[in-house]
């Protein structure tokens, strides 16, 4: 969740580019799952914007899928919010290298920490928790309670080689992208501003993965 003083500055900038591009607030709700009352409540600032991945679906939306347009306005709100949140620049009219792996990356608790389950009678619900029933590493590093693979209960050694196998993947996987950033970089198809930017959000993920001795990118 972004925090209240500064998602009204967002909202604000979110507003004003709405206006710009002359779609209305009803039409914005209708796209992203809102009602028109909770996007203009967002924009005047009675209520918080939920996550990153609102305000890119917003400004996409707006846009027409404008990849440079995006950025102008993703640096302006990079730039108001001066290192509270970072949101990942579009390298390219057709993609952004860090858009779903990095915009997805959130200090969100609502999904890490919620269940969704179907009841008896075909009714879906939703029950949270104090603890991060979501996340694979809690449960491989839960001391408390047995865990099973398909009815096949894993040992301490069984999880301990999982969660190393899972890590060891999510680091390569990320590695991987900061090389292609790079080749990127080096080819002059991304400035050095978008370059930073990208830069730092891989190295939060794998900082948040391997601690600070991950080892140097």
């Amino acid at each position: 969740m972004i925090e209240k003083e500064l998602s009204s500055k967002i909202g604000e900038e979110l507003k004003k580019a709405r206006k710009k591009y002359k779609v209305s607030a009803q039409k914005i709700g209708d796209v992203l799952g809102y009602s028109q009352s909770h996007i203009s409540g967002i924009e005047n600032g009675t209520k918080i914007i939920p996550n990153k991945r609102f305000i890119t679906n917003y400004l996409k939306f707006i846009t027409n899928s404008n990849f440079s347009e995006m950025n102008f306005y993703i640096n302006n709100i990079n730039e108001i919010a001066n290192g509270e949140i970072q949101l990942a620049t579009y390298l390219d009219d057709s993609t952004s290298l860090m858009n779903a792996l990095v915009n997805d990356y959130e200090d969100d608790t609502s999904q890490i920490n919620s269940l969704k389950y179907e009841k008896r009678n075909g009714e879906s619900d939703k029950e949270h928790f104090d603890f991060p029933i979501n996340d694979i590493m809690f449960h491989l590093t839960d001391s408390e309670n047995p865990k099973y693979f398909n009815k096949i209960k894993l040992s301490i050694s069984d999880k301990e080689h999982i969660n190393k196998y899972i890590e060891d993947y999510i680091v390569l996987k990320y590695k991987i992208h900061l090389s292609q950033l790079n080749d990127l970089y080096n080819k002059h198809k991304i400035n050095e501003k978008s370059y930073n930017q990208e830069y730092y959000q891989i190295d939060r993920i794998l900082k948040s993965i391997k601690g600070d001795n991950y080892g140097k990118l």
